[in-house]
C-alpha cells in the first residue's frame, strides 16, 4: 500500500499514473516500463527493465524504508486474499469466465458481440451455470489445498478446491474452488476431505481481505 510513496524516490510523477495504465519512465538514463497494477489486492506497480540494470535497481529499492524482498509464496497468499484467480488452477481452457465468477469483468457491450466462444458465454450469462467458483473458509485451522474434494452434509461430492493457503491478513486458512451452484450461496455449510477426514467449512464472500486499489 505504500508503493507509490516509495517509487516517488525514483519517479516523481508516479502519483499521477491512473490505476490499470502503463507508461515509460526515466531514471539514471535508463528507461523503465511501469504499469500501475498488480496481483496483491493493494495499490501496486509492476516494473520492466533491462536485465543488466535490474540488480542495481533492486538494491536501490531495498535501501528505501519498508522495502523487503518477497517470493511466490507471499504473492500467492496475497492474490488469494484478494480473490484473484491463478491460471492453471482456478482457471483453465475448460472453464468459462461465468463459471469462474468473473461475470463482472464482461461489459454489457461486449456480451452482445460475436467472439470465439460467445454462444456459450451468452447462454451462461443469461441462464446461469451448474458450477461456480466460490470462496471457502474452513471452520478449523486445517488448510485445504488444491484438488481437495468438497461434500455436502449427506456425503455427496459437490465440488473441489482449486487453491488453498493460510491468509496472513485474515489470520486463518482460506480456499477457492468450484462447487455445484445449488450450494454456492454465502454461509452454506460444506465439508472438505483433507487427509481422509471431513473438515467443516463455509461458503464465504470474496475477497477475503478488502481490496485497496487506487
Amino acid at each position: 500500500p505504500n508503493s507509490s510513496n516509495i517509487l516517488k524516490n525514483f519517479f516523481q510523477e508516479i502519483d499521477d499514473m491512473p490505476f490499470m495504465t502503463a507508461d515509460w519512465f526515466n531514471y539514471n538514463n535508463e528507461k523503465f516500463f511501469i504499469s500501475r497494477c498488480g496481483y496483491t489486492g493493494e495499490d501496486g506497480f509492476e516494473i520492466s527493465i533491462k536485465d543488466r540494470y535490474a540488480e542495481k535497481f533492486i538494491n536501490e529499492l531495498l535501501q528505501c524504508e519498508g522495502v523487503k524482498l518477497a517470493g511466490l509464496g507471499a504473492r500467492n497468499s496475497l492474490r488469494m486474499e484478494a480473490g484473484l484467480c491463478l491460471y492453471g488452477h482456478d482457471l483453465d481452457e475448460n472453464t468459462s469466465p461465468i463459471e469462474a465468477n468473473l461475470k463482472w469483468a464482461i461489459s454489457k457491450n461486449r456480451i452482445n458481440d460475436d467472439f470465439p466462444g460467445s454462444e456459450l458465454i451468452k447462454k451462461q450469462y443469461n441462464e446461469g451455470v451448474s458450477k461456480l467458483r466460490v470462496g471457502i473458509k474452513p471452520d478449523t485451522k486445517v488448510i485445504a489445498r488444491e484438488s481437495v474434494k468438497i461434500f455436502d452434509g449427506k456425503n455427496n461430492e459437490i465440488g473441489k478446491v482449486t487453491s488453498g493457503t493460510f491468509g496472513p491478513s485474515v489470520n486463518g486458512p482460506i480456499a477457492m474452488g468450484y462447487i455445484n451452484n445449488d450450494f454456492s450461496k454465502t454461509n452454506t455449510k460444506i465439508f472438505l476431505e483433507v487427509r481422509g477426514k471431513k473438515v467443516p467449512a463455509s461458503i464465504c464472500e470474496m475477497p477475503f481481505y478488502k481490496k485497496n486499489y487506487v
